[in-house]
């Protein structure tokens, strides 16, 4: 699969660059649902935390996508190489709410 024609969003996070400048590797963080409650939010999580994520529709699922609102095959998150890691641990941290921190005080 080529995915060397990829872009993040004028408002997301930049793309992170080598020593040569060329943008950085793209790796796969997970194979989601295409659903807005599942890979939208989790694009907008990433990007809040300043990791660019993109995603890619496998097979006939941009069409899909276009016709139905969403593709059948799912979709895979890319993110940089270097904040593969970081990605990974932000998706599963556990949520913390700061309203009953703050209540106890």
């Amino acid at each position: 699969m080529d995915i060397s024609h990829w872009a993040v969003g004028p408002d997301g996070p930049a793309w992170p660059v080598n020593t040569e400048g060329e943008k950085e590797r793209a790796v796969l963080l997970r194979h989601t649902f295409d659903s807005p409650a599942e890979a939208d939010m989790t694009i907008s999580l990433l990007a809040a935390y300043g990791v660019p994520c993109f995603p890619y529709y496998d097979g006939e699922g941009m069409t899909g996508k276009v016709i139905s609102g969403f593709s059948g095959y799912g979709v895979s998150l890319y993110v940089p190489e270097s904040m593969h890691d970081e990605a990974a641990n932000l998706l599963k941290a556990e949520i913390v709410d700061d309203q009953e921190d703050n209540k106890e005080d």
